[in-house]
């Protein structure tokens, strides 16, 4: 029986060699994709492939378990050859030939964070009662682009329970604007009034004895 500790550290461990190996990797892919001017395209491919494997995880199973090295190479040439960058094609490559496929998805996400800064993005974070008409996005992303200077890359969640509004987070920022939040703080301005009433009466019958 495995020992939850020690599990727990191989964990840890193998986490934390991800992150590192990300790191290099993401440098190395920024400097050559903006060298060559083709930063966001080479980004947007990669993040197109990590989505792939994490919606069709028996691909990327293929091409790590039980096949060599050498085949899993002529899948990758069969499957992408053409359809991305050459540089993104040679990513895939090297960390085929490293044994290292899994980490296109660390990779994705350090991407996506290493390059926003580099190409004016900015991810948002938008929870809506409902789902916004074409109008509506095209008018909020504008409204988000003029404040905060940079493009925005909207991520929504609907979430009815907040009636109406909604809720805008930009990194550990948050601005609430929904109804449900109104309504909160009415609920606790009524109260607290309640208990500002409460406490005067108590007061004044202290004075009056």
């Amino acid at each position: 029986m495995t020992d939850p500790a020690t599990s727990a550290q191989v964990q840890t461990v193998f986490d934390e060699s991800q992150v590192q190996l990300s790191r290099v990797y993401s440098e190395a892919v920024l400097n050559a994709a903006q060298s060559k001017g083709v930063l966001a395209e080479v980004v947007d491919e990669i993040q197109g492939i990590a989505a792939l494997f994490r919606s069709n995880p028996a691909f990327l199973i293929g091409l790590t378990a039980g096949s060599s090295s050498d085949k899993s190479d002529e899948i990758i040439l069969k499957s992408f050859s053409g359809k991305v960058h050459e540089l993104v094609l040679n990513l895939l490559r090297v960390l085929n030939g490293r044994g290292r496929l899994e980490l296109i998805a660390a990779l994705a996400d350090r991407l996506t964070t290493d390059s926003d800064r580099l190409l004016g993005r900015c991810r948002v974070s938008v929870t809506v009662a409902s789902e916004l008409t074409e109008d509506q996005h095209n008018s909020l992303k504008k409204q988000l682009q003029d404040r905060i200077g940079l493009v925005p890359y909207i991520d929504y969640v609907v979430d009815p329970s907040l009636i109406g509004g909604l809720v805008i987070r930009i990194g550990d920022l948050q601005f609430d604007s929904s109804i449900r939040s109104r309504l909160e703080q009415l609920r606790n301005n009524l109260l607290q009034g309640k208990i500002h009433e409460i406490q005067s009466r108590r007061d004044q019958l202290h004075t009056s004895a």
